[in-house]
């Protein structure tokens, strides 16, 4: 056992205690203090200025912009999820989301770019990618209805075959955002269970989408009507965890006494830099360094 001692001039004296062989234990350690008298000279020249208070973590300069995003994302994306069933003739019975463009232009594409702008200066990089690209999900699901954009006029005059030509082509986004959610859900394992959750229930929302658009380019509207309902399922199931998560939110900013729990995961998964960290250190002690 090996025993160092540190003596400052003010008085401050450490010894330290260092095992004779590598462990990852913490070392012991004591500390003592003798009390000397000092005169205005010394302090002065100790502390020729006056120490900045020390900063805290309640001090921020920008607010916290996720419950913006949740929130656009929440009046854009519920409305349009119930129109997909045509519950209570929402939709007109066929999925029609035309009464959506303003919510997908105002709420979901702007407020969600706006919010991933803000999330980006945080340095949140997942909730900044998270936020800009469903805003640019939203502007351009929005545009396609826009009569302007003659997206489906664009596949011919005949109205019957460019509208399926319209329907498989638009498929082919559905069928992506459903990859891009699928890795939205392998990444926030390191969050917590809401995310995980939430992620996966939009992962399985957009092929049900994809093949409801299919099965309507080949003129079977009842079994598209089917996959419709089950994309709204699933896209219901994300939403009522996603109100859930903006309410938490919304308790956090306010200081609220208690939060909502969310199944924090990143004691079980740990991260790459805890991981790289904890073998280096493992490495330097048993080379004795």
């Amino acid at each position: 056992m090996s025993e160092l001692h540190f003596t400052s001039p003010d008085g401050l004296t450490i010894d330290l205690r260092l095992p004779e062989h590598p462990t990852d234990a913490v070392p012991e350690y004591r500390s003592t203090i003798s009390p000397r008298k000092t005169t205005n000279q010394h302090n002065e020249r100790a502390y020729p200025l006056p120490l900045p208070p020390l900063p805290t973590h309640t001090a921020r300069r920008f607010g916290n912009p996720t419950p913006v995003g949740l929130g656009g994302f929440l009046l854009a994306n519920t409305p349009a999820t119930i129109m997909l069933p045509g519950w209570h003739g929402a939709g007109g019975r066929n999925g029609n989301e035309s009464a959506a463009i303003g919510t997908f232009f105002y709420l979901g594409c702007l407020l969600e770019i706006l919010c991933g702008i803000g999330e980006w200066i945080n340095g949140e990089t997942f909730n900044a990618a998270v936020f800009l690209i469903l805003g640019g999900y939203f502007g351009a699901s929005g545009a396609v209805m826009v009569p302007f954009y003659n997206a489906i006029s664009g596949y011919g005059t005949d109205a019957t075959a460019a509208e399926a030509t319209y329907h498989d082509s638009y498929a082919m986004l559905l069928i992506f955002m459903g990859v891009l959610l699928l890795f939205f859900t392998i990444a926030s394992v390191r969050l917590d269970i809401c995310h995980v959750v939430l992620f996966a229930c939009f992962t399985v929302c957009f092929p049900c989408l994809a093949t409801s658009y299919f099965y309507m380019a080949d003129g079977n509207e009842a079994t598209a009507h089917t996959f419709r309902i089950w994309g709204g399922i699933f896209s219901l199931a994300g939403s009522v965890i996603l109100w859930y998560l903006f309410l938490g939110s919304l308790l956090e900013a306010v200081d609220f006494p208690y939060l909502l729990p969310v199944g924090d995961l990143s004691n079980y998964v740990k991260g790459r830099t805890e991981y790289l960290g904890r073998r280096r250190h493992k490495t330097s002690m048993s080379c004795g360094l």
